[in-house]
């Protein structure tokens, strides 16, 4: 089994003010030429490839200004188009940086990734991190950095893709992410693509080699020691960053001297999921760099060392999104006591902490579409100490439940991946419309609460109406949702099931209208047997409960499980309640061990 994916670095060396895109852009045609030929896949360029570096310069006029930048879509632009079709005719990707004008007038520090098979943009990434100032330095001999004058900051976030067709069919495609220059010097953006579990790095660079102003130091420090510090800290980050996320990285410089006078580094670098450098530059000029990136190599760290599921401590982590600058410690600060004294760490304990409650949602099935519509209804509804996050069942779990084996595929696929994550969490629900044996299986496991979205929405319609009916998918989900309403003891107080007469996967692929016209004729007929509440039988159902309220009126209450579950959820964690480990939700781990049996 094979993941190796031959990546290159086209290194680029100077470009003066003064040269022209044509130029330029057969640099990077014969830099592409030469990766090709060497076997490469994917070719990563520098950031504003197509220019020099023009950040450094104070440009007043505004025409003269516009003329850096790249409109329109970069493939077929006049002054690019030549790079992308090179592309395509030697069916290699490349991952580009340019300066971006926008339809609407704003402009961005830009990259792309040109998938050369489709000849699409696969992926667009906006530099974040914006470096340097609006204004010039009052220094008049100090390199400039004014990116923060021409561009504005990132869009459109940290987001890594998938890149088909690189490696043998039967194995899944690779995941890369994109980030430009100064992005590389923060851990925020690594850990952001490291949590979607990027497997190849992308950057391309423009880099000092001697602007000391912006490193708080002195102008008169030694030219040749200010570019190794810089060397030093690219390699830094580089390395050290591939390893805490367990990543191939590849960097590509636009280095040299620019206009006589602006020394930019090279160093650009492969590195390797444990920080080791497989490839490096050896001159500051123009110049391939190529590996073989076995993505396999990632799979160690991200399974032990930086296992995140199982290591991150998120409820510690606040501070890092809650604040920007730096906020020390005031400077009385006393000594810590023990935890009697009120005091640790130099921190008053009686500061008032407010406690998140953390909620998985669990979709049991491998449907994420219903996920991620749960997340979107329940978000608008929640307390600022509550937060809901979504988990969603993988491979072989069925893309749905509609009966009893399914039931057991599911909960068997969930549990298996729930249970190692499950101390990140104080409570679950079970977002699927049925007595769900995962509801059962993780009380005997944990102690946190846990409830399935139908019988939470039934003890909801229970206490605000006399008398409920349940809207159905299909005819067997009809039977199974009558069985669990006996079961929970409210068979009383149901009118009935009433059956839409869908699947659940054709809640989401049939079309809308249909679906809302087969729902609200079953829920219809239920308030005509004496329903003054209805509940949604299907976490697939969630979206349309806007629909179903139209149709029945506004005297009829109708109950969305997933936010009764939540809430239900809440309520119970108030209270300082937890499952109870004497009778049957004792866990069986203990018995299950003395059998040789740690299957979960």
């Amino acid at each position: 089994m094979s993941r190796t994916v031959r990546i290159a670095a086209a290194q680029m060396g100077t470009t003066n003010s003064w040269d022209k895109r044509e130029g330029t852009v057969r640099r990077m045609l014969a830099l592409l030429n030469d990766a090709a030929d060497k076997g490469a896949q994917v070719v990563l360029f520098p950031e504003t490839s197509f220019t020099t570096f023009f950040p450094r310069y104070l440009i007043l006029d505004e025409k003269e200004l516009d003329a850096w930048f790249e409109h329109g879509d970069i493939r077929t632009n006049p002054n690019t188009k030549a790079l992308f079709d090179f592309a395509h005719e030697r069916g290699v990707d490349i991952s580009v940086g340019f300066a971006e004008a926008t339809d609407d007038g704003e402009h961005y520090n830009t990259c792309v990734y040109y998938h050369a098979a489709t000849g699409s943009i696969l992926s667009k990434y906006r530099k974040i991190h914006l470096p340097g100032d609006v204004e010039p330095l009052p220094d008049p001999t100090a390199v400039n950095q004014l990116e923060k004058r021409y561009f504005k900051p990132g869009n459109l976030g940290f987001n890594a893709f998938r890149v088909p067709g690189l490696i043998s069919e039967g194995e899944t495609d690779p995941i890369m992410g994109m980030m430009i220059c100064n992005d590389r010097r923060w851990a925020e953006s690594w850990r952001v693509l490291g949590l979607q579990g990027v497997e190849v790095v992308l950057c391309g660079y423009n880099t000092n080699g001697y602007a000391p102003q912006f490193w708080g130091l002195s102008a008169d420090m030694d030219p040749k020691e200010a570019e190794e510090m810089s060397l030093f800290h690219h390699r830094l980050v580089m390395q050290c960053h591939s390893y805490t996320n367990a990543t191939f990285s590849v960097s590509a410089a636009r280095c040299g001297l620019d206009d006589g006078k602006y020394p930019l580094i090279a160093g650009s670098m492969i590195v390797d999921p444990e920080g080791r450098i497989l490839a490096e530059s050896t001159t500051v000029a123009d110049e391939v760099i190529i590996a073989d990136c076995d993505l396999l190599l990632c799979r160690p760290g991200k399974q032990r060392t930086f296992d995140f599921a199982r290591h991150r401590r998120v409820e510690h982590y606040g501070r890092i999104l809650s604040q920007t600058g730096v906020i020390e410690p005031p400077l009385e600060n006393t000594a810590a006591s023990d935890s009697s004294g009120g005091q640790a760490n130099g921190m008053s304990s009686s500061l008032p902490v407010q406690k998140k409650y953390r909620i998985l949602l669990v979709n049991p099935n491998s449907s994420k579409f219903m996920t991620d519509n749960c997340l979107k209804t329940v978000q608008s509804t929640l307390p600022s100490d509550v937060e809901v996050h979504g988990f969603t069942a993988p491979a072989p779990a069925p893309t749905a439940v509609e009966g009893h084996l399914d039931g057991v595929l599911s909960a068997a696929a969930a549990a298996r991946e729930i249970l190692p994550l499950s101390d990140r969490y104080d409570a679950f629900l079970v977002a699927c419309y049925s007595d769900h044996p995962l509801i059962r299986a993780l009380r005997e496991e944990l102690t946190a609460p846990v409830i399935g979205i139908m019988e939470a929405s039934l003890y909801t319609a229970r206490m605000v109406g006399n008398r409920f009916g349940v809207v159905a998918t299909s005819a067997r989900s009809q039977v199974m949702h009558t069985d669990a309403v006996r079961n929970y003891g409210l068979e009383g107080f149901c009118v009935g099931v009433k059956s839409c007469g869908l699947g659940v996967l054709e809640l989401e692929g049939k079309e809308e209208g249909a679906v809302v016209k087969a729902m609200c004729r079953a829920a219809r007929e239920l308030v005509d047997k004496g329903a003054d509440t209805l509940t949604l039988g299907c976490a697939g159902m969630t979206t349309l409960k806007t629909a179903v309220e139209t149709a029945v009126g506004k005297d009829v209450q109708v109950i969305d499980g997933v936010i009764a579950g939540v809430h239900h959820l809440v309520g119970i964690l108030r209270t300082g309640s937890r499952t109870a480990k004497k009778g049957m939700y004792m866990s069986s781990r203990v018995t299950r061990m003395a059998r040789g049996q740690d299957y979960v």
